[in-house]
């Protein structure tokens, strides 16, 4: 009921409808709102929409509130993440990467840019060197953490460097049980097929290389 009627109210809000009323059941006079007050607003909305997994919709309230404040910092940074989960990959890019510019010692947005070029659906945004570069970054700047960790698995394992992703998942499973917390379910499955997909490949690696040794001493 509580997210319906956010909802309806963002609709309304859209269409100036809210704007031309007069007065509110708490007596508010929505026309004249600031815009920290619309902001604020609209971020309840985004998260309302965001939970649902309406990337869409989400994507559309954060980018009205850059629209009021086009530097809004929790805005820039969320709707990065949200342009990824959306696979619209470019939006992500070119925000993420100015944001990457912005604050450079935030290792968070190095990762989530990393994330993007290790894993993008779309080839044409895939980046392994430009993935492994920026989780090594992020990396130094937070190597406690096993988000990073994990990204640089995959940075390496779509470069092909199967045994340093085998060996950089292992230490994300490490620092994620000694260190993680609030880690649900979900991640820890994604964690888990992510260590298996590192081992085996690093399996199959040393195998092929042992029969290739095999063929080279006959």
């Amino acid at each position: 009921m509580k997210r319906t009627l956010i909802l309806a109210m963002a609709a309304l809000l859209s269409t100036g409808a809210l704007a031309q009323q007069t007065n509110t059941p708490s007596g508010l006079q929505l026309d004249s709102k600031t815009d920290e007050e619309r902001i604020a607003f609209l971020l309840n909305v985004a998260s309302a929409y965001f939970a649902e997994d309406d990337f869409d919709s989400a994507i559309s309230a954060y980018e009205r509130i850059l629209e009021i404040d086009p530097m809004h910092q929790e805005s820039r940074y969320i709707v990065g993440h949200v342009y990824i989960n959306a696979k619209q990959y470019g939006k992500a890019e070119k925000i993420l990467s100015e944001l990457v510019k912005d604050y450079p010692e935030d290792f968070k947005l190095k990762n989530n840019l990393a994330w993007l070029y290790a894993t993008a659906e779309d080839p044409s945004f895939r980046d392994g060197q430009k993935a492994i570069v920026l989780a090594q970054d992020a990396m130094v700047l937070a190597p406690d953490d096993h988000h990073v960790w994990s990204t640089l698995a995959e940075a390496y394992y779509i470069t092909g460097q199967y045994e340093k992703a085998y060996r950089a998942i292992k230490q994300m499973a490490s620092l994620a049980a000694a260190h993680g917390q609030g880690v649900t379910k979900e991640q820890v499955d994604n964690y888990n097929e992510q260590i298996r997909k590192c081992k085996r490949a690093w399996d199959t690696q040393k195998m092929i290389e042992g029969r290739e040794d095999e063929e080279e001493e006959e």
